[in-house]
């Protein structure tokens, strides 16, 4: 079932805005020329592409930075680009002992090495995939496999016009790819690090797919192996010494995927769950000294913040038994007001400081801090009988416009980019087989489909369009998502963005408390939305392969637990 459509304009109307849409995003275009990697410095500035100073045994940049300063020989990569070869004795010469068995799979691996490992690491540096995979990689064939399948479903998937791939085997890149999977299947892993990492590698092959609900089992699995991990270290210490991939560094990749997973699951699927896996709580520094210390300390309180949030809707505390749940929300807040303005501090240093590499994670920093900031400044108490997380609907519109704007910085979106009301959602293609029936309407996104893990965009966007008032900022918001298509793990920014639109628009023609009564009826959208007009909930079902059953809730609804609106999507 299709998502219903807003009242369209006239004819002439809707192909002059969508011949200024297109002008616009002609002169958006860019193009970024390769530059070749330097041929000297340690590994992981030549990884980032930067000037490394050379100093040894650990070289300024990285430590100024906090970054692991790695000196060993890496393969100097050339662009993707149609009809390109690689160079496979350079590679083996930079990684010996690595079998691969064709140039298929040296392309793949290179293609992995010198653009997916990147990507994959969003606006920070990784251990996990700059380096720890890369090693393991040479000796389990299992990771091997996987890794080249997930090299060649991105290689496939920077050519869409939307974040996920398209379903069949008609593409070579998607035959190599689902081969690579079988092998690394049939593999299989011999250690608990092995299936570890291979449940990691799954859940984004997974999530490239446009299967979510495949992702989401994936983690599960993974979950409870770690969870048996951590137990067996608790016996024995140095039972995980040694290994390829350190226990620690596939500890922090779960947790991070487990709060992207979180932040999709409706309240029944949450109490289902599994436990929070085992994590380090980092206490607020005196002082932030690098930006990748800044981002674990930032990273932690949004989780824990975001954790509890869905713990008290899941739980609703009534009577005295709201009291630790109100103080846990106090100790968050004043945590908050003195981590403040030492990181005031810290970012007014990096704004003369940071340079064009760093800008991404300077902003990125920012944004963590403006959704911390708005979700402890929209928590306001539990109802006392109910036991409802009572929302104020009225938070600073100024933050939320701070955090579109940076959003905007990091995407680099154009100034001024929105959705015009009276537009047609399914313009912004969730399915191939819109795709296959274009019309002059309906035109390319500003950006090629980007996907990355823990980066948090999507759900920072998500804060946006779920606690505006002003529809022109949700507007704004909702173009960001769908114009710049990511997947950020199991969230796909269109099908997000969707999602959004169809709320805005419920909650625009809203009458009384009564969601969406008024579509088809109005002339031009409410400048603010009142809050009895607002959804409370949005509950999100997956139902199997690129299908999935959203609920919109009422604020009366979602008290009194009646059924809301139920939309359909499929990507």
């Amino acid at each position: 079932m299709p998502p219903a459509s807003n009242t369209k304009g006239s004819g002439g109307e809707e192909e002059q805005r969508a011949h200024v849409r297109k002008k616009k995003k002609e002169e958006h275009v860019r193009k970024k020329a390769w530059k070749p990697k330097t041929k000297t410095g340690c590994m992981t500035c030549r990884i980032r592409r930067v000037k490394c100073d050379e100093a040894k045994p650990y070289c300024h940049r990285c430590t100024s930075t906090g970054r692991t300063c790695e000196w060993y020989p890496v393969a100097s990569p050339t662009p993707p680009r149609e009809g390109n070869t690689s160079t496979p004795e350079s590679l083996i010469a930079a990684f010996p002992g690595l079998k691969l068995r064709s140039d298929s799979e040296k392309n793949a691996f290179q293609f992995f090495k010198a653009y997916t490992v990147k990507e994959l690491s969003g606006f920070f540096d990784s251990e996990f995939w700059q380096f720890e995979i890369l090693q393991a990689s040479h000796t389990i064939p299992a990771i091997r496999h996987a890794v080249m399948s997930l090299a060649a479903m991105h290689r496939k998937f920077i050519e869409c016009r939307m974040p996920v791939l398209p379903s069949g085997t008609s593409d070579e890149h998607m035959r190599f790819a689902l081969q690579q999977s079988t092998l690394a299947l049939q593999a299989r892993g011999r250690t608990t690090v092995d299936l570890l990492t291979i449940s990691i590698l799954f859940y984004c092959i997974s999530c490239f797919e446009g299967h979510q609900t495949k992702a989401i089992e994936h983690l599960r699995s993974g979950l409870k192996i770690l969870r048996q991990a951590d137990e067996e270290e608790g016996r024995n210490p140095q039972h995980y010494a040694n290994q390829p991939i350190a226990l620690n560094t596939l500890r922090s990749m779960f947790v991070a995927l487990d709060v992207e997973v979180r932040a999709l699951l409706s309240v029944s699927a949450l109490a289902q769950w599994e436990p929070l896996p085992r994590s380090e709580h980092i206490p607020a520094p005196e002082s932030f000294r690098t930006l990748l210390q800044t981002k674990r300390y930032m990273e932690r309180f949004y989780r824990e913040i975001r954790t509890f949030i869905q713990s008290s809707d899941l739980y609703r505390p009534v009577g005295p038994e709201a009291k630790p749940f109100n103080d846990l929300i106090e100790e968050f807040r004043n945590e908050f007001n003195v981590m403040n303005p030492r990181l005031d501090a810290f970012l007014e240093q990096c704004a003369s400081d940071v340079g064009e590499e760093e800008r991404d994670s300077y902003l990125w920093i920012r944004l963590w801090r403006e959704q911390i900031r708005l979700l402890l400044s929209s928590f306001l108490e539990f109802d006392e009988n109910s036991g409802i997380r009572m929302l104020d609907w009225h938070v600073d519109e100024h933050g939320m416009g701070v955090i579109v704007d940076l959003v905007g910085q990091l995407l680099r979106a154009p100034p001024g980019l929105t959705i015009p009301f009276g537009a047609d959602p399914r313009d912004y293609y969730t399915s191939y087989a819109e795709v296959e029936h274009m019309t002059p309407k309906k035109s390319m996104p500003y950006a090629r489909p980007v996907f990355a893990s823990g980066s948090n965009v999507g759900i920072a966007l998500w804060h946006v369009v779920s606690k505006a008032r002003s529809s022109l900022l949700r507007r704004r918001a909702i173009a960001l998502m769908l114009e710049f298509p990511r997947g950020e793990g199991v969230w796909n920014s269109v099908v997000a963005g969707r999602i959004a639109w169809e709320r805005l628009v419920l909650e625009e023609t809203a009458f009384e408390g009564q969601l969406g009564v008024l579509r088809d009826k109005m002339s031009e959208p409410p400048e603010y939305i009142p809050d009895e007009n607002r959804c409370r909930g949005v509950e999100i079902n997956f139902l199997g392969a690129r299908l999935l059953r959203v609920e919109f809730l009422s604020v009366k609804q979602f008290a009194l637990k009646q059924p809301g609106i139920t939309k359909y999507i499929a990507w």
